[in-house]
């Protein structure tokens, strides 16, 4: 990044302003130190008030965060006084340093040692500030940080090493990858084949598509960066959802929701991704689904068919689908009721993000189970509906699987069988224990099984099939 000569002349003027209105008159002349002054007066804004000099500082070459080259991270408030954006890179294995980036810590910038609340916003900005090396700014705003990256801490030796306490998606990622360390012991074919490593972002966090289960037997979700399900998801078999899924629809909509937006009309497709067509506040555009890029123009919604985009088969004359319609007109007459003092009526409607209803849909205490267009597919929901779900939608496919739901319940029972085999399934009816014979379903240990691929301590992956022989598993024989 350039320097930016007029702008920071502005924050001079405006300091040595400050220096004449604040320091005593002599007679009609200053002596030529007491604007030493400005200085001083420079450095307390830095440190206690770097929001009012920012007021007087112009951006030079500004960068979005996705213009940042790869292994760099865009960060506010790092350049030109910390007043303006830049492309971060950290420090990685093996490599000096002088401190760390905590996950928990101010939203993820500051000293490794420091607590996990931030009561100075602006605190975390000067560590990060005094951890860059270079005070000049190249043309590709890039600048380097003393600092180690994400999920590497700083020794005592000073030099970066793979943070031990790290935890969540980079945790199971480490566990597995030491279990699968050739001599471990800790991982045999036969038993273990469930077990699956997590896709993690650079900043430890579990990337938006987790492709998850055995194998062959894959089911690939959408998931927040905690790894909680989110909508969209793809079997093996599914080949063009499944090869092509990128999830971003869902992960945007998730943001999107988190952020207290109460109607969000983006459509996603099975698969997580963009739908080709997108309508907000009444304007729609186009957008790939491969790069979640926008293109072309912006067209009102009454003539979204003129667009490149626009599939009547569909999309249809309307925009909004069913659940989503019903729940746009809710939210906009509880936002009316909310603007003239009136507490608007709640909804328990439940919409996903393809428009279509959610497969559990609540009403005075009782949830059932749906298919997309609201029709009852189990009695009680349960805890879940995605066993009634996948079983609706392998009749519309004319797939034939055999599934076993809970008993007055729409989610899956915890032991499948087929044929002779037996094994444990996860809400989403993936393969998450050993394969066995139908003659050890008895020990199958399924809560053991799932600590195990978190990570949890070797007894749970040896408790997987409880007390089980060799000849108990159906990949050993």
């Amino acid at each position: 990044m350039t320097f930016d000569p007029m702008g920071m002349a502005s924050a001079f003027l405006f300091l040595a302003s400050l220096t004449l209105f604040l320091s005593p008159a002599r007679g009609h002349g200053r002596a030529a130190s007491d604007f030493d002054h400005g200085l001083d007066l420079l450095n307390d804004l830095l440190t206690d008030k770097p929001e009012t000099l920012c007021q007087y500082v112009e951006c030079i070459n500004p960068v979005a965060e996705d213009a940042c080259p790869e292994g760099t991270f865009f960060m506010e408030g790092i350049a030109q006084y910390g007043c303006c954006g830049a492309c971060v890179e950290f420090r990685g294995l093996d490599e000096y340093c002088t401190g760390s980036i905590h996950p928990q810590y101010c939203g993820g910038y500051g000293l490794y040692s420091q607590s996990g609340t931030c009561s100075d916003p602006w605190k975390k900005l000067r560590d990060l500030r005094n951890s860059i090396d270079e005070n000049l700014y190249p043309q590709d705003n890039v600048v380097r940080s003393s600092w180690c990256g994400y999920n590497i801490a700083c020794g005592s030796n000073r030099k970066c090493a793979i943070d031990s306490n790290a935890r969540g998606c980079v945790y199971i990622q480490r566990k597995y990858d030491e279990a699968r360390q050739p001599g471990s012991g800790l991982y045999f074919d036969y038993r273990d084949d469930y077990r699956w490593r997590p896709t993690c972002s650079t900043e430890g966090f579990f990337a938006e598509k987790q492709c998850k289960g055995p194998l062959g037997e894959q089911r690939c979700v959408c998931v927040d960066p905690d790894g909680n399900r989110l909508y969209g998801d793809a079997f093996s078999y599914q080949e063009e959802l499944y090869n092509t899924m990128n999830c971003k629809c869902s992960r945007r909509v998730w943001e999107l929701q988190q952020a207290g937006e109460k109607s969000v009309t983006l459509h996603c497709a099975p698969n997580g991704n963009y739908e080709p067509l997108q309508c907000e506040d009444g304007w729609c555009y186009c957008i790939d689904p491969a790069t979640a890029t926008p293109y072309g123009s912006r067209l009102p919604e009454g003539v979204m068919d003129r667009l490149d985009c626009y599939n009547k088969t569909l999309v249809g004359a309307q925009y909004l689908r069913r659940c989503e319609s019903e729940y746009h007109a809710h939210m906009e007459l509880y936002d009316l009721m909310e603007f003239k003092g009136v507490q608007g009526p709640s909804t328990l409607l439940e919409c996903d993000a393809d428009g279509s209803y959610s497969g559990k849909q609540c009403e005075k205490g009782s949830c059932r189970c749906y298919d997309k267009y609201k029709n009852i597919i189990a009695g009680l929901a349960g805890s879940g509906c995605q066993c009634a779900r996948d079983l609706w939608m392998n009749q519309q496919m004319n797939i034939n699987i055999e599934i076993s739901c809970q008993v007055d319940s729409g989610s899956y029972k915890s032991i499948q069988t087929r044929g002779q085999y037996a094994f444990c399934v996860d809400d989403d009816g993936v393969r998450a224990g050993p394969l066995v014979y139908q003659s050890a379903a008895g020990k199958l240990g399924c809560e053991a099984a799932k600590k195990c691929q978190n990570g949890s301590k070797q007894s749970n992956c040896d408790n997987a099939c409880q007390d089980c022989s060799q000849e108990d598993y159906v990949k050993a024989n």
